[in-house]
């Protein structure tokens, strides 16, 4: 049975940043949340957690990593935004200087304007009678008029850089508006009339949130690890509470009641009616923080499961609530997103706003219930729900396409960074810079996993780790230069993790191990390092069976072959090589890339090989003929990480660029499409031929056209012009489509630079003008000079020929009566 190559990878979903830090806001009506990522404003449907749509909008054309992030580098970075509460208008403040508007609904700018600061606009705030408050580093607030961009006043009287800002509605539907400066200090406005009304002082820090309590309180949080509760009718402060934390942000949770969720115990649910002022707060130390300002009682400290870890602190840097979802939204310093539900249907998702360097990705679980594990330059794993959806292919028929979103359950262990993460079955092994590798126990139902064995007696960080498919043992190699062999117990402790004994020890090499695995008979190790060697060792006792030598700078990956007693080597000098077994001989040297090669593997039943590099390409090889075949391109930089998946049929990558890229082989779906097309151009070109055998040149023009044929075209325009029939051209470009309508221009362009079909193209043009003049067609300042400078050449042709006509005419009038005469 002959094996097909797999050729034709496509890059079908990509996980793409959605947060990059700064502001996030919720669509009232909970449906949507808002996040600030870089030039763009992501839009993330909460339902299916997934990205749905920018602000502005990305141009919808396939484009790889680079030209992706040159687009972005060519937008205006926003810097803060502000969404109306009746999300009519979703106003953003630049980098270039300038304040926009933007339509909610059709996602489109309707105005923008200078906003007349001296420096950048950091925050930002709106009312339902779309007034917009800007605050700045010049220590000025304006307030506008949206509509017509028009600066209603310039507010005077802060101090520094505006670092809170917020409009309060009084019953009598004046608004106030509140700020804080650096000098610790909260002002208040009227915006009727512009008029500084009082000021409030408290804090000896920067205030960093304010917020209201039925319009009655108004409650401040701050660096000095304090909040305030403040009566507005007094202008006094009624209570100070101390909660040793630097605090950063701040929510009032609803005063009918909300349902807490005990962190040390799932299973309670308590629904809590406050008597006072509830507020959530976090900060620097990364605890939620739920407490009665008005009454000073604690309702919830939220436990640090991390606390022998610095790494693993993750300060808390925004929150928002919404009363709809009854959820709040809480920013990490990581740009994670957790949603916490405080209804009666307990939730809590973790979303991944950008990922860090992806360092290695590894498939968990069985063909129902998978799971990606990726290690982001945390000491975290992530694991990603993998979804299967259908999707209908050119064809109209329905493949399969998977899916990662940005929702993802967080396994927290390991004190400092994951280096690896190996898997088979429902076992996941991961190693870390922490000296230890870990051992995780899947579980298909709620796709998380569990802790059950701990091994660390490395003296270095573990750069990578291996499992025998038996389940027996597992191996590990270190920058300590030593590869360790772990007895794996049948059974584990429910309790607490079992402690792995090392069952073997060997000094392998003379620098750090870049990469080990294990062979398909359980028998055999491969070790690659950085000292160039890759070395054999038997499973059994560690005792060396052989040396390759041949790479000329340090080894990076090492793979033994499925079906063949071959391994697989890929190198820093820019090379992959194949190694007997029998004989530890180099087989093949294969030659393509332009960097280091990280990572590579063995698909298609051992017929094909995956590579990818420090030049941001994946490779694609066959193994017969040792040629590159496809090269891929989706990231931008280093790809770290390679999980072959069903043998091929599904590959992920991911990188430096923190992009994840799932790619899904379509050769057959191309090829089933490239032979129906081919089959279908070929029943056109005839019918094609019969209508200019029978000629019916109006349909033929269009089918020529269809068919891109703009030889043919040209000729049957020719003649229907010399026909007379060049006014029935209008009625067949009526009835073509706009992108045939831009092939035809574009053959325009081509004729008018030829003097012998330049009649040809001004007809044609003459047609198409009205479809320019209205928008509907588009064309390039490049093709326009083009038409423009051959077009007045042909003019001032036939104006010379068409003046040589009447003087050769007027001479043989006057010569006519003489040759009467005659």
């Amino acid at each position: 049975m002959s094996i097909k190559l797999r050729e034709i990878f496509k890059p079908e979903y990509v996980q793409k940043e959605f947060y990059t830090g700064g502001h996030i806001e919720w669509t009232p009506d909970g449906h949507n949340l808002l996040c600030q990522c870089g030039p763009r404003v992501s839009i993330l449907d909460i339902e299916t957690t997934t990205l749905v749509d920018t602000i502005p909008q990305r141009t919808g054309s396939v484009k790889t990593g680079d030209e992706e992030d040159e687009e972005d580098e060519c937008t205006d970075s926003v810097i803060t935004f502000t969404l109306d509460p009746t999300s009519k208008n979703l106003i953003t403040s630049h980098k270039s200087g300038l304040l926009c508007t933007w339509d909610w609904n059709e996602r489109k700018l309707t105005k923008s304007w200078r906003h007349l600061h001296k420096g950048p606009v950091i925050k930002l705030a709106i009312t339902s009678d779309q007034i917009i408050a800007s605050g700045g580093t010049d220590s000025i607030i304006r307030l506008w008029q949206s509509e017509k961009a028009h600066c209603l006043h310039a507010l005077h009287g802060a101090q520094g850089n505006i670092s809170a800002l917020t409009f309060l509605q009084l019953p009598n539907s004046e608004f106030w508006l509140f700020a804080a400066d650096m000098q610790c200090e909260i002002h208040v406005w009227s915006c009727d009339d512009g008029k500084h009304l009082f000021k409030l002082q408290g804090h000896f820090s920067t205030v960093t949130e304010l917020t209201f309590y039925k319009k009655q309180y108004l409650i401040s949080c701050g660096r000095d690890k304090v909040v305030i509760l403040w009566d507005l009718e007094s202008k006094l402060q009624l209570k100070m509470v101390a909660l040793y934390d630097c605090l950063e942000t701040m929510v009032v949770l609803p005063e009918e009641g909300f349902y807490l969720q005990d962190l040390d115990n799932e299973l309670k649910n308590t629904h809590i009616i406050p008597n006072g002022v509830c507020v959530a707060v976090g900060g620097e130390n990364g605890r939620l923080h739920i407490w009665d300002v008005k009454n000073n009682i604690p309702i919830l400290k939220e436990s640090n499961a991390d606390s022998q870890s610095i790494k693993s602190t993750k300060s808390i840097t925004n929150m928002i609530f919404n009363e709809t979802r009854s959820t709040l939204a809480i920013c990490y310093v990581d740009n994670t997103i957790t949603l916490q539900s405080f209804g009666p249907q307990h939730s809590k998702l973790t979303l991944i706003g950008s990922n860090d360097e992806i360092l290695d990705v590894a498939l968990l679980g069985n063909e129902c219930s998978r799971s990606l594990a990726v290690a982001i330059n945390s000491c975290d794993i992530y694991i990603f729900p993998w979804q299967k959806k259908k999707i209908e292919s050119d064809d109209n028929c329905e493949i399969d396409k998977v899916e990662l979103g940005v929702c993802c359950k967080r396994i927290k262990g390991h004190t400092d960074t994951v280096l690896c993460l190996t898997s088979y079955k429902n076992f996941l092994i991961s190693s870390s810079k922490d000296h230890s590798i870990r051992v995780w126990l899947y579980c298909n139902v709620n796709r998380t996993a569990k802790c059950v064995a701990i091994g660390s007696r490395h003296t270095g960080a573990i750069n990578s780790v291996a499992i025998s498919k038996s389940l027996e043992f597992i191996v590990s190699a270190s920058t300590d230069t030593t590869l360790k062999l772990w007895k794996l117990p049948k059974t584990f402790k429910s309790d607490e993790p079992h402690i792995l004994s090392v069952k073997l020890t060997e000094v392998g090499h003379e620098k750090e191990i870049n990469s080990i695995c294990i062979a398909p008979n359980h028998q055999t190790i491969a070790t690659g390092s950085q000292d160039k060697l890759i070395k054999i060792w038997s499973a059994n006792d560690l005792s060396i069976l052989g040396v390759c030598r041949g790479h000329k700078r340090g080894v990076w990956c090492v793979r033994f072959s499925p079906i063949d007693q071959v391994l697989l080597s890929s190198s820093a000098d820019t090379t992959l090589k194949i190694w007997s077994m029998a004989d530890y001989s180099c087989l093949k040297t294969l030659e393509s890339h332009d960097s280091s090669v990280l990572k590579g593997g063995f698909l298609n039943r051992g017929t094909q090989l995956a590579s990818c590099g420090g030049d941001g390409l994946v490779k694609i090889w066959c193994l017969k003929t040792s040629e590159c075949i496809a090269t891929l391109d989706k990231h931008s930089s280093k790809v770290w990480a390679l999980s072959i998946v069903d043998d091929g049929s599904i590959m992920v990558t991911g990188g430096t660029d923190s992009r994840l890229v799932v790619w899904h082989d379509r050769t057959e779906e191309v090829r089933i499409s490239e032979a129906a097309a081919s089959q279908t151009k070929a029943l056109q070109d005839q019918q094609l031929q019969n209508l200019l055998q029978n000629e019916q040149l109006l349909p033929a023009l269009k089918m020529s056209i269809t068919l891109e044929r703009p030889n043919t075209a040209l000729k049957i325009i020719q003649t229907l012009s010399k026909q007379g029939q060049g006014q029935d051209l209008k009625m067949v470009f009526q009835n073509i489509n706009q992108e045939q309508k831009e092939r035809l221009l574009n053959y325009v362009v081509d004729w008018n630079n030829n003097g012998k079909y330049c009649l040809a193209a001004q007809l044609v043009l003459n047609i198409l003008l009205e479809d320019i003049m209205m928008g509907k067609l588009t064309i390039n300042q490049e093709k326009l000079q083009g038409l423009m400078a051959y077009s007045e050449r042909h003019y001032r042709r036939l104006t010379t020929l068409m003046t040589n006509l009447q003087l050769l005419r007027y001479t043989t009038n006057c010569m006519a009566p003489h040759l009467s005469n005659e």
